[in-house]
């Protein structure tokens, strides 16, 4: 386990405040919370333990301490104290291989810097980060300094935990931690990270305010994508080559976007497929949610115009949007449990879905489900269970023009899965819709079809309980038919949008459970 801990016990003597300056604010955030968004945004973290007095400082902790990755310890008298309760805590609790050790009042630490320290420790024994000294150095007990034998010493500082727990004296004369290693430990000097400014004095208050509204201004675009990884990963095998001009086109005009939505501070949602995910916190809107889609996808404007047309009843609320950018803002909504054995909100909210009012909409604005399905027959170009793929896939258009073929067709959200459900004012919301024209029943068939792939239960009784409670307000043949259709088309789906064919196994098995 690789595990970052955040120094945050200081009192800041010489900062001269009642207020500890690591929770003084800058720009809108405590100090400490730059130093803790960085961490969380590290692909490579794992864990993150603050240590700190838990009693004196509860007030300033309470609300950035939410994300189930962060543990509190207590604090020291002194920073070799604290540092020696976190190191206790951390091997009678945790399993960890790698440790970074950040100060909570160096705030311009980066995510791409704690990942690149972790990965240092691959081949050495400690990281430090080292500045060079630039000034004369004098020394009181002798005359002619040669400074150019001599660095500085800062934190973040990266270990080998299992080394430093048995080298480290809480009690040792000496300031940095790496000189109590053994001799013969390979320790390796960071030299480019030269804007590691600390907060010491009031007077740096506005000094670091500048640095770090700089800093938030100056978007790398290129490590984002790099720690969206699933993102990446559908770029690099769908799209190749394709990021790189997209990437140098948003760091282009991104910073006129962020000064139209004024947005403040912002953090990446890593898991995202389709766009890369911030929530971030706008002056003018409040909290809020920015996705930037690829335009060489083509979902960004299917995307966009479902928002505005799908009724808004059910549909997560469009702030703005830019088509420049391929950007949309939009109204942070809450997790809630969606599962079909949560309560019975799921079933109220899909019953709004069917009974709302139908929308009008441009001829080819939008892509005919049918249609889609059709050109699944000629997508057979995988050698992975390709024989019973198609077979499902070819079957599923036989019974489309069965039952659908005369059927209503409307603008459907498309992806109604419980992941794309939100909560709002104790109600459900929908984001994320892809935008297809189909008949209704195939948006509750979405539904179905993920809870089935994702249970843990016995299939058949999950799926006869659901087509059961939801034919109570729709069509138990057409449902029916539907679901089997759906779930067909996400397992040609799968063979493409995945790295692996586990999903694939799933959507197989589904299938052989509820055949027509």
């Amino acid at each position: 386990m690789n595990i970052v801990a955040i120094l945050a016990n200081g009192v800041g003597e010489r900062f001269g405040s009642n207020v500890p300056k690591q929770f003084h604010t800058i720009n809108g955030k405590m100090v400490i919370e730059y130093v803790i968004e960085s961490v969380l945004n590290s692909v490579l973290c794992d864990k993150v333990v603050i240590a700190t007095n838990v009693e004196a400082n509860s007030a300033y902790v309470a609300d950035i301490c939410k994300d189930e990755r962060i543990c509190i310890v207590n604090g020291g008298t002194t920073r070799n104290k604290t540092l020696s309760n976190v190191l206790k805590f951390i091997n009678e609790s945790l399993d960890c291989e790698k440790l970074i050790v950040c100060d909570a009042v160096r705030p311009m630490v980066t995510s791409e810097l704690i990942d690149d320290y972790f990965l240092f420790l691959d081949g050495c024994s400690a990281v430090v980060t080292a500045q060079r000294i630039t000034d004369s150095l004098g020394c009181y007990k002798f005359q002619k300094v040669n400074r150019e034998d001599y660095y500085l010493m800062q934190s973040p500082e990266a270990f080998e935990f299992g080394l430093l727990f048995e080298s480290f004296d809480e009690d040792s004369p000496l300031t940095e931690v790496t000189q109590q290693l053994p001799e013969e430990s390979k320790i390796k000097l960071y030299f480019d990270f030269t804007n590691n400014f600390k907060l010491t004095y009031p007077a740096d208050l506005k000094y670091l305010e500048a640095l770090i509204r700089e800093k938030e201004n100056d978007i790398d675009f290129s490590s984002i994508l790099k720690s969206a990884t699933r993102l990446k990963n559908y770029l690099d095998v769908n799209y190749p080559g394709q990021s790189d001009g997209w990437i140098t086109a948003l760091e282009k005009n991104i910073p006129s976007l962020l000064k139209k939505w004024q947005i403040e501070n912002y953090r990446v949602i890593k898991t995202s497929h389709f766009g890369i995910i911030f929530v971030a916190t706008s002056i003018k809107y409040g909290e809020c949610v920015m996705k930037i889609i690829p335009p060489f996808i083509e979902r960004y404007n299917s995307e966009c115009a479902c928002y505005q047309h799908i009724n808004s009843s059910y549909m997560c609320e469009l702030y703005d949007y830019d088509d420049e950018c391929c950007a949309l803002l939009l109204e942070k909504c809450e997790d809630v449990d969606n599962s079909f054995s949560g309560d019975s909100g799921i079933i109220d909210f899909f019953e709004k879905v069917l009974n709302s009012e139908k929308v009008i909409f441009e001829k080819n604005q939008f892509k005919d489900y049918e249609q889609l399905l059709k050109e699944k027959i000629y997508k057979s170009d995988f050698s992975y269970q390709s024989d019973l793929i198609m077979n499902y896939v070819n079957h599923a258009n036989k019974i489309y023009c069965s039952v659908f073929n005369d059927s209503e067709k409307n603008l459907i959200h498309g992806d109604l899965h419980r992941y794309n459900i939100m909560s709002k004012n104790e109600g459900r919301v929908a984001i994320d819709p892809i935008g297809y024209i189909a008949p209704q029943e195939f948006e509750i068939a979405r539904y179905i079809g993920t809870e089935l792939t994702d249970t843990d239960t016995d299939i058949k009784e999950l799926y006869e309980a659901m087509l059961k409670k939801f034919s109570s307000f729709a069509d138990y043949s057409r449902l029916k038919a539907a679901l089997y259709i759906d779930c067909v088309f996400r397992l040609h789906n799968s063979i493409f949008e995945n790295e692996t064919f586990e999903l694939t196994d799933k959507w197989i098995k589904v299938l052989s459970v509820i055949a027509l």
